[in-house]
């Protein structure tokens, strides 16, 4: 019998590479828009595989082989065993939870508290008509935080590039501040800029040393 886990695909990260050389781009007033939809389809994809893994992890798994064919169809979980048999009501792939646990551990798909801002920023990028407004929104979602979800008191705990961009967490944050900003670049880009030092600033143990 075919495995269900065979039907489970999820988008990688984004490369450090493509994401430099649309900023440099940028910096000089001359924006790489083909590289733009590049970058911004991938971290799409890349935000919608979290949020299905999170959306997972709260009961509700969505099909992968409805999805494939243009349909949404979601089988509920009922309990955190490993044994529990999700079966698909329409189209009757299956898969034990164990299973699917395994198709995305260790592969930085943890929604944590940064889901709002996954979301927000497929909106925005639905939403955009220029390429302007594209890479400002892919500004915006590489510069995020997971923020404390549990505790009254909302605070940053951790950058949330990682689960968006290759390489280990803090050669990201480095990354991250070493990129191209120059004369040209867009107002809004700064303005997330400035917000992204003064929050990193306030979480010095992430910094790179």
């Amino acid at each position: 019998m075919r495995s269900g886990a065979s039907d489970i695909c999820w988008a990688p990260r984004v490369s450090k590479r493509k994401i430099r050389r649309l900023y440099e781009s940028e910096a000089v007033g001359l924006l790489d828009e083909e590289l733009v939809d590049e970058v911004g389809v991938s971290l799409y994809l890349r935000c919608e595989s979290i949020l299905t893994v999170g959306q997972a992890q709260r009961g509700e798994v969505k099909c992968p082989r409805c999805h494939g064919s243009g349909r949404r169809t979601i089988i509920a979980r009922h309990s955190h065993a490993k044994e529990e048999i999700l079966k698909c009501p329409e189209c009757s792939w299956r898969i034990t939870w164990g299973e699917y646990l395994k198709t995305y551990q260790g592969k930085q798909l943890s929604e944590g508290g940064a889901g709002g801002y996954l979301l927000a920023f497929m909106r925005a990028y639905e939403r955009a008509r220029t390429h302007k407004q594209k890479i400002a929104a892919i500004d915006r979602v590489i510069h995020e935080f997971h923020y404390n979800t549990v505790e009254s008191r909302r605070q940053p705990t951790r950058a949330a590039c990682v689960n968006l961009i290759e390489g280990r967490l803090r050669d990201v944050v480095a990354f991250l501040n070493e990129l191209s900003c120059g004369d040209a670049t867009a107002s809004a880009l700064k303005a997330t800029r400035t917000r992204w030092t003064k929050t990193l600033r306030s979480m010095s143990k992430w910094h790179p040393k």
